[in-house]
């Protein structure tokens, strides 16, 4: 009988790296004082600290779309497959509403904004919302038409953002404007954030963010196989200067923000995120012992978001917001980092041991 497939490190890898770039720029905005520091060093962490949402999204993509190829492997049928896919996404879509309700009982329910605090979108409604729509087109499908579907899916998110965009970006123009529009329930309110939100009514919103996830997921077959690092920096490299020159070009479409909505954005930052995987494939599995704290956050992404969040902005930490200096503010890094860790090794614990225990039980039930 074959032995399973080894689990593939530099997926945990890329993942840990995400975590560790969000803690950052979580720390940076939550708690460094304003004009602190505006020096090469705080630019540079602002723009690293870009790449965790891209980064997230894309490996959830290429992780659904492994898992489905793993569910096959073990002749689940496809409907099953999609079925559970689906599952999934809407239990991430609870946990990302149940974080921001215990963030408001914890001490949200102070802010100005309120109850509009829970119906904010941020990365993880994002996330369960490209799962459902990855597990539509891709999950149960040979693999030519999960690549089909959602390398087509991407490309229509991206191109069609600067449209959706033009529509949208005078809902929140100021009162008594020619274009602004009024909101005639909270229903439209929310459907907004999802679509094309900005801040303080969304963080991210699915024009043009769920197109990583689709990206992703169109290239899980190519991650399925053996490590291929070449191929992977080469198309990386390939996106990453599509995405140069297309900017360099007049603009296309009557609107068009670059660090909101234009593809020459998007083509760069997936090129970052295909390029970052072949870098670390090209890693050694001998690096699993000294990488074993990465494996671990990466193994453990969920959780790290979770504690990110509740720690740098919830109650807890309200003493420290926008109170810090810019050297407090990384020593501040360093320890959430730690703490991220830790929270992280104490999960995996836990479910190891709840895991014993079913085994044991069913062990015990055996005749």
């Amino acid at each position: 009988m074959s032995s399973p497939p080894r689990r593939k490190l530099w997926l945990d890898w890329q993942r840990g790296l995400a975590v560790l770039l969000m803690v950052e720029v979580h720390v940076l905005d939550a708690w460094l004082a304003p004009g602190a520091d505006d020096g090469f060093l705080f630019h540079a962490l602002r723009m690293l600290g870009g790449l965790a949402a891209p980064g997230f999204l894309f490996m959830a993509g290429l992780s659904q779309g492994l898992a489905d190829a793993a569910l096959a492997r073990k002749g689940l049928d496809p409907a099953a497959r999609r079925r559970r896919a689906l599952s999934r996404a809407v239990w991430l879509l609870g946990v990302s509403y149940g974080l921001r309700i215990a963030l408001y009982l914890l001490g949200g329910w102070r802010q100005a904004s309120g109850l509009r605090e829970i119906v904010k979108v941020d990365v993880l409604d994002v996330i369960a919302v490209g799962l459902a729509l990855g597990a539509i087109l891709a999950v149960g499908r040979t693999r030519a038409w999960a690549v089909a579907l959602a390398a087509t899916g991407a490309a229509a998110v991206v191109l069609a953002t600067p449209l959706v965009a033009d529509v949208l970006r005078h809902y929140d123009a100021p009162a008594g404007g020619a274009a602004a529009l009024q909101a005639p329930n909270v229903a439209v309110d929310v459907a907004y954030a999802y679509l094309y939100g900005r801040p303080p009514r969304a963080i991210f919103s699915l024009f043009n963010w769920v197109a990583f996830l689709l990206a992703g997921a169109a290239l899980a077959p190519l991650a399925a196989g053996p490590r291929r690092p070449a191929l992977w920096l080469a198309l990386g490299a390939a996106l990453y200067a599509l995405g140069a020159a297309a900017d360099r070009l007049p603009d296309v479409y009557a609107f068009q923000s670059f660090w909101r909505t234009a593809p020459a954005w998007f083509a760069m930052r997936l090129g970052i995120c295909v390029g970052v995987a072949g870098l670390l494939q090209l890693l050694p599995d001998l690096l699993e012992r000294p990488l074993g704290w990465l494996t671990l956050l990466g193994r453990q992404s969920l959780v790290g978001y979770v504690a990110s969040v509740q720690l740098t902005y919830g109650a807890v930490a309200k003493p420290l917001e926008k109170r810090l200096s810019f050297p407090a503010t990384l020593a501040a890094m360093v320890g959430m980092i730690t703490v991220t860790w830790a929270i992280s090794v104490a999960w995996e614990r836990v479910q190891g041991w709840r895991k014993g225990r079913k085994a044991a039980g069913s062990a015990a039930a055996a005749p």
